[in-house]
């Protein structure tokens, strides 16, 4: 479609190309670039994201021994495997000139899926592990905290790799890397519940929430001899701000767009902080439910759970004295409020692709 990478200024794309088939790490094949890697061979042809794999009894049939019957859901070509292969050959073929390397690992989305050799590890903890049977939605796992252990561990070692092949090839004072994701912790589904990792630390809910768990992730830079190590920002930033800071980065602040509200974060990279320009504020949206809108302006944090002709309350948050969003103090400050709401009626940008129903919109 006209949303593949190649259509879009990358010269290598290695990976899916449909969420359908992205929610297993044993797919039936992949793409680099327009052509289709088989891998049948080894992996077969199961569902990858519905309901119902449990006929009536199969609980009672494996709960002593659940393997036999989760073993039909795993195959041999394990793709983040390929990928992370793939990200590093790229690295070492262009070692001689400027390149940019984007690697969006799906590890650890779900399905909740891994090698035995990472999975092995944290089967030995014996935690109290009971198997999720995919009536939650997504496949099967006999043990889906030591999976989600596991996977998030495989990762760790595969960005390590990365580093690890940058240092050998001597490039780390001429290579910035950064690791972010894209939203917050999974909810408590799958067997995988938030409370036991501690996923979120104190912040409240997770994945598909507009509260601080849904939506503040961690950055991790690094820049040999650039960026100076151990150091720690609260510069409120999002992910649009990534372009403007690169090109900044490179010399080339004329592409910056102008019609995007990314703001360069290269000053704080550099730790040249009075140079630093901020958001005066953040704003998020979306259309499930009766649609949810959030804008974070300084320390406050606003929240609105539906949007319409019948707009729900403005929660407000002081992110500075309440990080995890327990007290609403929206009667005590009406004129933050009102501010808030201003905001989130003025910000938004009407698309047709991403329509808010509750207010008129259509998709076309």
């Amino acid at each position: 479609s006209e949303g593949d990478p190649a259509n879009h200024g990358f010269d290598l794309f290695f990976g899916y190309n449909c969420q359908r088939q992205a929610h297993t790490y044993y797919p039936s094949h992949l793409w680099r670039n327009e052509r289709q890697i088989d891998l049948r061979p080894w992996n077969g042809e199961f569902p990858r994201n519905e309901r119902g794999f449990l006929q009536a009894g199969a609980y009672e049939d494996i709960a002593g021994e659940p393997r036999d019957f989760f073993a039909g859901f795993k195959g041999e070509v394990y793709s983040p495997d390929l990928m992370i292969e793939e990200a590093l050959r790229f690295i070492r073929d262009n070692r001689d000139g400027p390149f940019f390397l984007y690697y969006p690992t799906p590890v650890p989305h779900v399905a909740l899926q891994v090698p035995d050799d990472s999975l092995m590890e944290y089967l030995a903890l014996a935690w109290d592990d009971k198997p999720y049977l995919g009536d939650g939605l997504y496949l099967p796992h006999p043990a889906p905290r030591a999976a989600y252990a596991a996977m998030i561990a495989r990762m760790d070692r595969d960005v390590g790799r990365i580093f690890d092949l940058i240092d050998k090839l001597g490039l780390a004072e001429n290579t910035l890397i950064m690791f972010s994701s894209d939203n917050g912790a999974l909810d408590d589904r799958l067997g995988v519940e938030r409370a036991f990792f501690h996923n979120n630390g104190p912040l409240r809910d997770g994945k598909g929430a507009f509260y601080e768990g849904g939506i503040r992730v961690p950055m991790i830079a690094r820049w040999k001899g650039r960026i100076a190590p151990g150091g720690v920002t609260d510069l409120p930033s999002a992910q649009y701000d990534v372009l403007p800071t690169l090109l900044a980065l490179i010399g080339r602040s004329d592409l910056i767009p102008d019609d995007i509200d990314g703001i360069s974060f290269a000053p704080t990279l550099l730790g040249r902080l009075d140079r630093q320009r901020r958001h005066e504020f953040l704003y998020w949206e979306r259309p499930t439910g009766r649609g949810q809108q959030a804008v974070r302006m300084g320390d406050w944090k606003a929240i609105r759970h539906a949007v319409g002709d019948r707009p729900g309350p403005i929660e407000l948050y002081n992110l500075a004295e309440d990080l995890g969003e327990e007290h609403d103090v929206a009667d005590r400050y009406p004129e933050i409020v009102e501010r808030m709401e201003e905001i989130m009626r003025d910000s938004r940008t009407p698309h047709p692709a991403f329509p808010m129903p509750m207010l008129g919109e259509d998709r076309r």
